[in-house]
């Protein structure tokens, strides 16, 4: 009976979500629900709750911190023409549609949600493969697919979230995830190859891809630390794919333009890997503040209104043309092939005539930008600090050890499809990890299984399965086909998205039964 009533918060956020109610509506009612469950059959002390509070809620300001700084980076990024920068080198560079598809699943995508996280990856990745020709049920699925690395994503979240409700140690389930994370890599492998129907050599190019992503994430975990491994593992994809390419197209698209677009990116990724290497040698709250995400997110953000402004009055000011961009994604995308099509040659791209974005930002201020992504977290930020803290009461409470007790003992087979039920219907893993998290670690204890392999794979099979979110699907087919999109087109990309993350889970839950 205690288990049962345990989980009625979450069977209330289950029921809300699955008749659309807004995602910050049913976090508050799951919250107040799980705090009425455990002041009437979960008495805990207050000092209890203080206790744990003390050193959970910073955790809450910093997640939300992130959020905020990851969407103005991705609204500032778009509103300069990063963006159309970076999808403009990939066009220009990559000789085949399969090795495009390659370097932008695996490298691209990752890397982007990585750096800023809520799906952004998707909004760079499904233009490009749609001007690389594939149709617009396979770009907007190959989208998707890339978010492969997720438990990674704007620099770690929801694997922060599951460690902390987990008690476990940060870096150490990134670890344990990362190497868990073969096989959802495997997984998306595998579909791509089946559906793409690639050449022998470039399904060996595709290959090579998928296992420099998991090497180089499994790595920078080990070396480096969880927050930053997303962006290592996606980086070496795009060294290692895209710098041979380069030089073989004679380094088309690489301009000034595509290096004003990544200063933000290499700021991040450089700043955050000096700071947590002084941290480690001088640690102090001060050093531990200026090694945070949150604080060298800002500092992309600051980063990349400098360069925007300072590009504008720079243009501005110039009497001569424009600097040439990059062949970049057209507005309005053609009809490419079939998905029955499965050619090489990739398409070239149009040349682009659109006026200069950052000109725009310098004459019109980016304060409009700012505003635009603050109201955009309002939301976002109240949903996943609301599953947070209910996570946090189910814990503290002792809710999640009575949901866990549930489980039948040994039967660790169910626990990954937990998260990926709440990765489903709350699009997010941070919100997945937040509810269920704490249930993981107890179904462990109770099975006599290392907690850190338990919730490190709830966590790959949570973060996988946020792809198949309806609202992300729809975001997807809408960015690959515009007008052009029949709402079949949806239904196809949906059922197929489910299915890969129904066999992604299934092999999670195998694995962890049988092997782990």
């Amino acid at each position: 009976m205690p288990g049962v009533l345990a989980l009625s918060p979450l069977a209330l956020v289950i029921v809300l979500l699955a008749v659309r109610v807004p995602t910050w509506i049913s976090a508050a009612a799951g919250l107040l629900g799980s705090i009425v469950c455990a002041l009437l059959a979960f008495p805990t002390p207050l000092a209890v709750f203080a206790a744990a509070g003390t050193d959970y809620f910073p955790l809450v300001v910093e997640v939300a911190l992130i959020l905020l700084f990851g969407i103005m980076l991705a609204s500032i990024l778009e509103a300069s023409g990063a963006m159309r920068a970076l999808s403009g080198w990939v066009e220009a560079t990559v000789p085949s549609r399969s090795i495009g598809v390659a370097l932008v699943v695996f490298g691209i995508v990752p890397f982007a949600e990585s750096v800023t996280g809520f799906g952004i990856g998707v909004t760079i990745g499904v233009p490009v493969l749609r001007h690389l020709g594939c149709s617009i049920r396979h770009s907007a699925l190959f989208g998707l697919l890339g978010l492969v690395a997720v438990p990674w994503g704007a620099l770690g979240p929801g694997t922060t979230v599951a460690a902390a409700l987990a008690d476990l140690d940060v870096d150490a389930l990134g670890l344990t995830t990362a190497w868990i994370n073969a096989i959802p890599i495997a997984v998306v492998l595998v579909a791509i190859i089946v559906l793409a129907r690639p050449k022998p050599l470039s399904a060996l190019g595709m290959a090579t891809a998928a296992g420099l992503l998991w090497a180089g994430i499994l790595a920078s975990n080990a070396l480096l630390g969880m927050a930053p491994a997303g962006i290592v593992g996606s980086l070496l994809v795009i060294a290692g794919i895209g710098l041979p390419l380069s030089i073989r197209s004679r380094f088309a698209g690489m301009d000034r333009r595509l290096g004003r677009a990544v200063l933000p990116y290499a700021t991040l990724t450089v700043g955050i890997l000096l700071a947590r290497e002084l941290y480690a040698l001088v640690p102090s709250p001060l050093t531990d503040i200026v090694s945070s995400p949150p604080f060298w997110l800002a500092v992309a953000c600051l980063v990349a209104v400098l360069v925007a402004r300072g590009r504008g009055r720079a243009r501005g000011a110039s009497a001569g043309p424009a600097d040439t961009p990059g062949p970049g994604p057209t507005d309005t995308p053609g009809p490419g092939p079939t998905d029955a099509e499965a050619g090489e040659t990739a398409d070239a791209g149009d040349s682009g005539t659109d006026p200069d974005p950052a000109v725009a930002s310098a004459k019109e201020p980016l304060r409009p930008v700012a505003a635009s992504a603050v109201r955009a977290w309002v939301p976002i930020g109240a949903a996943t600090a609301a599953f947070m803290v209910m996570g946090w009461v189910m814990t503290t409470s002792g809710m999640s050890d009575a949901i866990g007790a549930l489980v039948p003992a040994g039967l660790l087979l169910v626990t990954p499809w937990l998260t990926t039920v709440g990765a489903v219907l709350t699009g997010s893993n941070t919100g997945s990890n937040a509810m269920f998290s704490g249930t993981l670690a107890s179904a462990a204890d109770a099975a006599g299984a290392p907690a850190m392999t338990v919730v490190a794979a709830g966590n790959v099979a949570g973060s996988f399965a946020a792809l198949a979110a309806p609202p992300r699907v729809a975001m997807s087919v809408q960015l690959s086909g515009g007008t052009g999109a029949d709402p079949r087109d949806g239904l196809w990309v949906l059922g197929r998205a489910a299915l890969i993350v129904a066999i992604n889970a299934l092999a999670v839950g195998l694995w962890l039964q049988f092997l782990g």
